[in-house]
């Protein structure tokens, strides 16, 4: 469940051609109930752990972010309706706060639609669908290429020796996840004829 509503702006309206059918001078909640707020933790193997985030939540402090300080789960993976997936826009800067503490690797990812939507007159498409964030400070920006469906991201484990307030060591019982490669996955039973491009569809 979403802990936080999405707030649509004029800035937002304009940005994903809404004008038609929201008034960009108003401004518009989403109509979700929010349920009694909690943060799930999934330990995927050996000293590994994930937490999912949707959209907001990533950009908010309270209420989530605590949970997630305590616990520092080795990746975060964000749910969001936004558009492109770039260093320098707001999931890229926020992404950065979690990976400099706790230390979590973030993973944002957005739906094609929505990239789609937040296009101007002019622009090329920019396919990045997902922003890859390590906590050393490499980002990756990850692009859908064209007739393509999916991603196929590969992580790589190290560990990692990490220290309490008070010195004591944890014996390098902490992993560090890696991005070590991405492919396009096509699916071709799904795929359309070469003469009806991906961006018409």
């Amino acid at each position: 469940s979403k802990h936080h509503r999405w707030r649509l702006d004029y800035e937002q309206i304009r940005r994903y051609h809404l004008g038609d059918a929201l008034d960009p001078y108003k401004t518009w909640w989403e109509q979700i109930d929010l349920q009694e707020r909690t943060c799930h933790f999934y330990v995927f193997r050996h000293g590994a752990s994930l937490a999912a985030l949707v959209c907001e939540d990533l950009a908010r402090i309270d209420p989530v972010q605590f949970a997630l300080r305590s616990v520092g789960p080795n990746l975060v993976v964000v749910l969001l309706l936004d558009g492109p997936q770039m260093e320098k826009r707001w999931p890229g800067r926020y992404a950065t706060v979690l990976a400099d503490d706790p230390g979590s690797a973030v993973l944002t990812l957005t739906c094609l639609g929505m990239v789609r939507r937040a296009l101007m007159p002019g622009e090329r498409e920019p396919w990045r669908v997902a922003l890859w964030k390590e906590p050393l400070g490499t980002t990756q920006e990850l692009r859908l290429p064209e007739g393509a469906h999916a991603l196929l991201l590969t992580l790589s484990q190290s560990p990692e020796e990490n220290y309490s307030l008070d010195g004591r060591s944890d014996r390098r019982n902490t992993i560090r996840l890696s991005l070590t490669g991405v492919r396009s996955i096509t699916n071709f039973r799904w795929a359309r004829p070469i003469d009806h491009p991906f961006s018409t569809v």
